[in-house]
């Protein structure tokens, strides 16, 4: 199956051309269109087709200048077809000493097209036969799309579910893919694909450039054939990439040879297979592989005992957690750190978001988005507290926001880890006296809500039985007792404004009524239904 590619600067044109032509049954795939010649030139060198299609008269840039160019740029044999109004026939006779194949006159006359499509499609096997198509690795390739990427026929054309590599090939040719088995005497077989980080105002020329490089690399030494792979650039090679210590040389290897074109690189590789008719085996392996990049992101390429190993840690996830109730819980202990300024209490959390929310929501878009919905509950509740809560969420916003921007699971936590720690704004607590003033001041902000000595040794990293210690030692009470002073001092307030029992003691973070009044009277000396009458009569005593 050979590429082609439509130029002309009409949508309707390049879209009846690829919709009324069974391009398969004339052995071509439309690759790409463009829409004007210098779009043609770009798309010209990512895909390298061996038939162009193109309008003669374009603005900007006509049809014989876009062949011109081509010729000029690559000695190749490709063909061309030209596409011409009426008005334009002596200009497209003009063409053909261009050594265009053929010109067509618009409307395009679906017969007539199938048949110039078929005579090219002729002309370009028996060059490649000769080895008029930059030899071997070029005829290579082309066997490799064709196998691991057949055009789909129709229906009545279809291979049957459960159809060998050999049978699917012997299908192919029949309808018009061509694969050509070439001479390749390796024991083994293995797919890898290389995942270009390359910067989008630049894409075309930099990934052009960088499977240039890996093709001069394979011819240097002896071995490996370099085609395309969708989004990914595929290699054949003998199978190499066997071990982790191999894997993590390649990668290095790699990286080095095409950091001028890539600003990163994610490799897998699929596991070797015995012939070349297994391969596509081996490619949806390395596809599987790629498709996990977020999770993974290692320093090596990846191999496929590694998504063995992912699979084995997703089916043992508690499949009954309340994925709801996860962001909500991280949420919390991400808030205190920020509310404590504890740089250990906001790494902890976020390693524990990194171990536990893989097993949870499984795709890197879920997890995006349970990290970035932990984030908004922590930012929205710490600015709460804050008395310009407006300039406090535009200005960490970006810690949400930026989320979505990361490749891999390592680079969001790391990158988060940064931004908060920045934001605390500490890079070391200080020593036992910081920690008891953190921890004093924030019983005294959150006197009113469910605080446990366990969540600040947590938050703190302490064990809490010797954080016990040390608050006793610091203001002679034990954490409970401290609590409660602070809880039945803002009671006394309260009660003192004529506010009802039961609301004041919610108000102080006691979900029991009785409880407190039992605390309040061993505090107070009397019930708090007495307290706030008797304050209530001496405000009116004083007012009188």
């Amino acid at each position: 199956m050979y590429k082609a590619m439509i130029v002309d600067d009409e949508p309707a044109i390049r879209q009846g051309l690829s919709s009324m032509i069974d391009w398969g049954d004339c052995g071509f795939q439309i690759v790409d269109t463009a829409g004007s010649g210098r779009e043609a030139l770009e798309k010209f060198g990512e895909h390298r087709p061996e038939l162009i299609i193109v309008d003669i008269r374009m603005p900007g840039m006509s049809g014989l200048e876009v062949i011109q160019s081509i010729r000029e740029m690559s000695g190749e044999p490709f063909h061309f077809l030209i596409l011409s109004g009426y008005a334009d026939f002596d200009y497209a006779r003009q063409a053909m000493g261009f050594g265009v194949d053929g010109y067509l006159l618009k409307p395009v006359d679906e017969e007539e097209m199938t048949t110039e499509l078929k005579r090219v499609c002729r002309s370009i096997e028996v060059e490649k036969e000769n080895g008029k198509w930059g030899g071997a690795p070029h005829l290579e390739r082309g066997w490799i799309e064709a196998l691991l990427f057949p055009v789909q026929q129709p229906a009545d054309h279809a291979a049957e579910p459960g159809t060998s590599p050999d049978e699917g090939m012997r299908q192919a040719e029949q309808h018009g893919q061509h694969l050509v088995l070439p001479a390749l005497d390796w024991p083994s077989y293995q797919i890898v694909l290389l995942d270009l980080r390359i910067p989008d105002w630049d894409r075309q020329a930099r990934q052009s450039a960088a499977k240039q490089h890996l093709a001069q690399m394979c011819r240097e030494q002896g071995r490996g054939i370099v085609f395309e792979a969708g989004i990914y650039t595929g290699l054949l090679l003998p199978a190499t990439v066997r071990t982790e210590e191999n894997a993590a040389r390649m990668l290095a290897s790699w990286r080095h040879e095409l950091k001028p074109w890539a600003t990163e690189i994610y490799v897998a590789a699929g596991d070797p297979v015995p012939k070349l008719t297994d391969i596509p085996a081996s490619f949806e392996q390395a596809l599987r592989l790629l498709e996990h990049t977020f999770l993974f992101g290692m320093d090596r390429v990846m191999l496929s005992s590694d998504l063995y190993k992912l699979e084995a840690i997703t089916a043992e996830a508690d499949e009954a957690s309340n994925k709801k109730a996860a962001p909500v819980r991280y949420a919390e202990k991400l808030y205190y750190a920020l509310d404590m300024a504890s740089r250990e209490a906001a790494l902890r959390v976020l390693k524990e978001m990194k171990v536990r929310y893989p097993q949870t929501y499984r795709t890197e878009s879920a997890i995006k988005a349970a990290f970035a919905q932990t984030f908004t509950l922590a930012l929205n509740k710490y600015a709460a507290g804050q008395d310009q809560s407006r300039v406090v969420l535009e200005e960490h916003s970006s810690l949400i926001t930026e989320v979505y921007a990361y490749s891999t699971l390592g680079e969001l936590v790391d990158h988060s880890a940064e931004y908060i720690l920045q934001w605390i704004g500490q890079t070391d607590l200080g020593g036992k006296e910081i920690i008891m003033k953190q921890m004093l001041d924030f019983i005294h902000s959150h006197y009113d809500e469910n605080l446990r000595l366990e969540l600040l040794a947590d938050m703190f990293n302490y064990n809490s039985g010797y954080l016990g210690k040390l608050f006793k030692g610091h203001t002679g009470e034990a954490f409970n007792a401290y609590l409660d002073k602070v809880r039945i001092e803002r009671a006394r307030e309260l009660l003192a404004q004529g506010i009802k029992v039961h609301q004041v003691a919610d108000r102080v973070g006691y979900a029991n009524a009785d409880y407190f009044h039992s605390k309040f009277k061993k505090y107070a000396g009397m019930s708090p239904s007495f307290y706030r009458n008797q304050a209530q009569k001496n405000e009116e005593m004083d007012g009188s």
